[in-house]
């Protein structure tokens, strides 16, 4: 059985008793702000909005705000913050990219927007620059083609305009790509630290930025064989020598070549055509897991086009032990909304021996820590699970599915969250929208099938019916989990949820926000705000039963 990282906190909290449940109604606090429906609600702190944004949000419309909106936010954010402490806003930044959720499109926003306030700072050139995964320190460039993606933004928010005289007079406008110096010191860094499989395999979209920011390819440790020597890859990718790297994307075209000139030189028929390119690609797959070469992520994104293209037994071994193996499944920041859809894909396309084998890992892997939450979240647990219209409707896509049904939502999130403590912890579990339910459940489900049965279609949000269930249901609880978007727009949450710690106990709280639309439906003196779903998140929850400034203590632990 897998175990958490933090061995001392496990410990600490499996030798503790459970803490009584202290009536404290008169300590909760009247709401202070509007959610974005009108109704009642509590303003987060500026940090945690931003926290929230850049570890849950992506540049997308979502239910309750549009694409711009959001942009509108994170830049309204990062100032705000960046006026008080540019540093702790960088710091979070680099988190929330690095070692946080991972989130690529917002950060990059976010990194393109500090740039207007961190000019002179002797650790701006820093925070553009690589992020050392071995010694977890750096800057925002988490992986190659971040460089090109944080480009891309600064230029179109922040773009230089040329005027052109024409030889008939008139007057042109051309946009030219221009960062900060910042930004070319960083990124020239960053470049000369990539390793050749790195900047090989991202050279088309890195072209433009080794011409712009000129990294030395003297200082490059990067080398690749071309006409019979070693040279260094940035010579070879400025100069347009014609070499690449050996990545799974590559492999596969280069099956599809040579035998599409097999089938033109008239060697082969389309139908033979067909049966090789196959046998080449469950070649290449083989190979590409036997050297090690398959990242964990392109392996769980391509789990369809490795099981269509009819793999050996030998081949599913070595993916299914790569797929098991927790250490690189963290490493790797492999959401576990990522491993639904692989198991999703698996499960539904595929009813062969070799694809339940894979279901089976991917199964495993989920569930092999889920008994150590008992360590860590020790005595009854409650979750509240909001299956409203705006949790089932908000459908967030993602790159594995791309012309798929698959599809994630926030309840699916949600869904998958009360599943895990379910199964960890024996869990109760309410499930509301416009009225509240008691859900039973087999607790001998898989994680996955349970978190399925969990989803739900319930109308509007009005998590104040929860409350009263749980009050009428009157049992105490050391912690209640309530996984919502927080955007309620029926009842009195501030009401009921003093009501239920009158009549019944004083459990901690976790509100878990699946949206970060900026506020909460409660607030008192337990209850704690959590964003996000990521492998260390029961690990975090522990921690702010101790620590309510838990999320900031880590952020401020970056070093840049």
């Amino acid at each position: 059985m897998a175990k958490f990282r933090n061995k001392n906190l496990a410990d600490k909290l499996a030798t503790m008793k459970p803490k009584s449940n202290l009536v404290a109604a008169k300590a909760i606090p009247k709401p202070d702000t509007s959610n974005i429906q009108g109704y009642k609600a509590y303003g987060l702190d500026k940090w945690l909005r931003l926290l929230s944004l850049l570890n849950v949000s992506k540049l997308e419309n979502q239910y309750y705000r549009s694409e711009n909106e959001v942009i509108r936010e994170v830049r309204g954010l990062v100032a705000e913050c960046a006026k008080e402490n540019t540093y702790l806003t960088a710091q979070c930044i680099v988190y929330s990219r690095c070692v946080g959720e991972g989130m690529r499109s917002v950060n990059h926003l976010a990194a393109t927007e500090l740039s207007r306030y961190i000019g002179g700072q002797e650790w701006a050139k820093r925070f553009y620059g690589l992020w050392n995964k071995k010694n977890q320190k750096g800057g925002t460039v988490f992986r190659a083609d971040d460089i090109a993606e944080m480009v891309a933004c600064y230029s179109a928010f922040n773009p230089k305009t040329v005027r052109v005289e024409t030889r008939n007079g008139m007057t042109s406008v051309v946009k030219n790509v221009a960062i900060t110096n910042a930004m070319k010191k960083g990124f020239k860094s960053a470049l000369e630290s990539l390793d050749a499989y790195t900047l090989l395999k991202y050279k088309s979209a890195l072209l433009d930025i080794i011409n712009i920011v000129r990294p030395n390819p003297k200082l490059s440790k990067a080398t690749v064989e071309y006409n019979g020597k070693r040279v260094s890859v940035l010579e070879a990718i400025i100069k347009g020598y014609n070499v690449s790297a050996d990545t799974h994307e590559v492999a596969q075209s280069d099956a599809g070549q040579e035998v599409a000139k097999a089938v033109r030189a008239g060697k082969v028929t389309k139908a033979e055509a067909e049966i090789i390119l196959t046998e080449a690609k469950a070649e290449n797959w083989k190979s590409l897991l036997a050297d090690g070469k398959l990242p964990i992520l392109a392996a769980l994104r391509n789990i369809r086009n490795i099981l269509l293209n009819n793999p050996t037994q030998e081949a599913i071994n070595m993916l299914s032990m790569l797929l098991g193996q927790k250490d690189k499944i963290l490493q790797g920041k492999i959401m576990p909304y990522q491993i639904d859809i692989a198991h999703e894909v698996v499960t539904s396309e595929f009813n062969s021996s070799e694809a339940r084998q894979i279901a089976t890992t991917l199964h495993n892997v989920y569930e092999a820590s889920l008994p150590n939450l008992k360590m860590l979240l020790p005595g009854r647990t409650l979750v509240i699970l909001d299956m409203s219209g705006s949790m089932t409707s908000y459908k967030i896509q993602d790159a594995s599915t791309k012309g798929k049904a698959y599809k994630s939502t926030c309840a699916s999130k949600a869904a998958l969250i009360a599943a895990t403590i379910a199964k960890g912890t024996n869990a109760d579990i309410i499930r509301f929208g416009s009225n509240a339910e008691n859900v039973s459940y087999n607790p001998n489900q898989d994680v996955f099938t349970l978190a399925k049965s969990l989803l739900k279609d319930m109308g509007s949000t009005s998590l104040s019916s929860a409350w009263r269930l749980a009050a009428s249901n009157k049992k105490n609880y050391e912690r209640v989990f309530i996984l919502s978007d927080n955007e309620c727009n029926r009842g009195n949450s501030y009401a009921s949820y003093k009501s239920y710690v009158e009549m019944v106990g004083d459990p901690y709280v976790y509100s878990v926000d699946m949206a970060a639309y900026g506020t909460t439906a409660i607030a008192g003196p337990k209850v704690r705000y959590y964003y996000g779903y990521g492998f260390a998140m029961f690990e975090d929850i522990a921690k702010l039963e101790f620590n309510p400034t838990a999320h900031l203590d880590k952020v401020k632990k970056i070093v840049i």
